[in-house]
Parts: structure tokens; C-alpha cells; sequence
């Protein structure tokens, strides 16, 4: 295999995680090229524990610090300075087992026409114990899929969009040929949630191809500082709205065909429920005046904004 390898990885407020990330690394059967970790701005003691793990590792490691400006602009800023032909995007609190690099690198050397290539993951709790496989998500396990041989499997052209329009089922721990995520022009720093369903759905309707090692090569932990825990569920819809706003908008010059275009006005009016249920089931104060502004926009019925408004009149607003 002779693709070098750039892995990066967006980290704030991740003194907690990012040892055993880097650490997962250097336990590669494959060693990357480089490391790079952009410290979006942290609080905590992230950048320390990087420079500390630098000082007594053989990897080549890079520590880039920017101000906070959200994992998008960290990614970015990661890519910006990768001299790799394949970048291997880790979240700070994620980690991968020894074999990662080895499958994902070798899949996208045996297929050249891969944009990029990831692996099952093992979902598990704060403490560890293990609670599902992340490709058994049934949006995913719907895909149609062609099985080429060795453990990898290739996402069918017909249908990925569609499918990942209401959410992305793509695990975030993959790696990517960097021409190609130069082609979608990398991510849009304009969303601090939910970035990387926009820069999949920009692949995929390039005609890109994805493919995947169907074993599980990772972790994904769930925790209380996940931008997918239940504190973030409001900013999670209203980054998700924001994208399915920029695709009907075509400001990614995506070229929709009207059924996708109609997939996602449909994906945007049945968010628009979602978000009212969790603004009132959280007390957000935002819940009156968002429903007014979805009712206004005929994106909820009049039953869904009293219901939403009775939720909410229960108890006092959180914020």
C-alpha cells in the first residue's frame, strides 16, 4: 500500500478522550504518514495532553490550534495542512482498533473509483459496555449494497441520497481520498452540527462511490459532551433544517431532480413536527415563536402548535 496517510482530528474540550484516541493510532498495523490534531479552542487541558503524547510517540504529530469555530472549520483547517493522499477523519472521544488503517487503506487501493471507505463501529455506553452495531441503523441496513469480495462491501448508486437526506448513517470515523473532498470543497464551516450529512450528500451526487469493511473497526462511545446527546437535540434539528434549507435552496449546486428536491421539502415538513416536540418536551424558550414561524410557513398543522404549546406550558422554560 503505498498511499500516504493523513489522520485528523478535530478536538475541543477533549482532555478526557484524546490519549486513548492517539493512542488507538499508534497501535495501527498500519502507521499513518502523519497526525494531526487542530484544537478548536479549548478550555481544558486537550492541547497540553496532545504535546505531552507527542513528546513520547514515534508518529509524526501535529498540534494546530484555532480559535472555537466548531469541528467543520477544524476539519478544514486539518485538511488544509494534511500532505496525505487519504485523509482518516477520528473524533476526539472516538478510537479505532489496530486493523482500521490496514482495511480502510486497502479497500480504497483495491477500488480505485472509491471516494472513501469506513468500517462497522461498536456503539457503547459511558462505561464501555457495548450496545449495538453502528451499521444496524435500519435507514443503512436499507441501502442497497453489492457485496465485492474480502469483507467490503460497495454503497449502490440508486438510493444513498434519498436515504441519507433525514440523516446521516455514515459513521464520521473514515477515510477519504483527499481529492475528493477537495472536490466538494471539504466542509460547510457555516453548520456546527450535523456537517458531515452535507458533505456526504455532496459526494454521493457526485457520482462518487462509497464503500465499507462490513466488521467493526471502531468506537463510538456515547456521552454526555456527544453533539448527538439529548442536551443538543434542539441545535442538532436546527442544523438539520439548515442543511435541507440549503439543498432546496441549491446552494450547493447539487443539481436535485424534482423527486429529490420533493424528498427533501417532505424530510423539512416532517422535521418541522420533530422540532416542536423536542423544543416543548424541553421547555425551550424558543417554542412559541419557533411554532408560530412553522405554522406561518405551513410546515405544521394547527393540532401539532397546540400540543406543542400545551407540552410546554407544563412547566417552567429551561432556556
Amino acid at each position: 500500500m503505498s498511499l500516504s496517510i493523513s489522520v485528523v482530528i478535530p478536538a475541543y474540550n477533549a482532555d478526557k478522550f484524546i490519549i486513548r484516541a492517539l493512542a488507538s493510532i499508534e497501535s495501527q498495523t498500519l502507521k499513518p504518514d502523519e497526525i494531526i490534531v487542530v484544537d478548536d479552542g479549548s478550555t481544558d487541558r486537550t492541547a497540553l495532553q496532545v504535546e505531552e503524547f507527542a513528546r513520547h510517540s514515534k508518529l509524526a504529530l501535529m498540534l494546530e490550534r484555532q480559535p472555537n469555530r466548531g469541528s467543520s472549520a477544524a476539519r478544514n483547517n486539518g485538511i488544509r495542512k494534511a500532505s496525505g493522499e487519504l485523509i482518516t477523519f477520528l473524533d476526539a472521544d472516538d478510537l479505532i482498533y489496530p486493523t482500521f488503517l490496514e482495511r480502510t487503506v486497502s479497500g480504497l487501493a483495491r477500488f480505485p473509483d472509491w471516494a472513501a471507505c469506513f468500517s462497522d463501529r461498536d456503539i457503547v455506553d459511558v462505561d464501555g459496555k457495548f450496545i449495538s452495531h453502528d451499521l444496524d441503523h435500519p435507514v443503512f441496513r436499507k441501502m442497497a449494497k453489492k457485496t465485492m469480495g474480502g469483507g467490503f462491501v460497495e454503497l449502490e448508486s440508486d438510493g444513498p441520497f434519498s436515504n441519507m437526506i433525514a440523516g446521516s448513517v455514515i459513521p464520521m470515523t473514515i477515510t477519504c481520498r483527499k481529492s475528493c473532498i477537495d472536490a466538494v470543497g471539504g466542509f460547510d464551516e457555516t453548520l456546527l452540527f450535523n456537517e458531515d450529512r452535507l458533505f456526504f450528500l455532496q459526494l454521493i451526487k457526485r457520482k462518487e462511490k462509497l464503500g465499507f469493511f462490513e466488521k467493526s473497526l471502531g468506537v463510538w462511545q456515547r456521552h454526555a459532551e456527544n453533539k448527538t446527546s439529548t442536551s443538543n437535540a434542539i441545535n442538532a434539528i436546527k442544523y438539520s433544517d439548515l442543511i435541507l434549507q440549503k439543498l432546496v435552496a441549491g446552494e450547493n449546486s447539487l443539481n436535485l431532480s424534482p423527486t429529490e428536491i420533493s424528498d427533501v421539502q417532505t424530510a423539512r415538513r416532517r422535521l418541522a413536527s420533530q422540532w416542536m416536540y423536542v423544543a416543548s418536551r424541553t421547555r425551550s424558550r424558543s417554542t412559541i415563536a419557533l411554532g408560530h414561524r412553522l405554522l406561518t410557513e405551513r410546515r405544521i398543522t394547527v393540532g401539532c402548535f397546540l400540543k406543542a404549546i400545551g407540552r410546554y406550558m407544563i412547566s417552567p422554560p429551561k432556556g
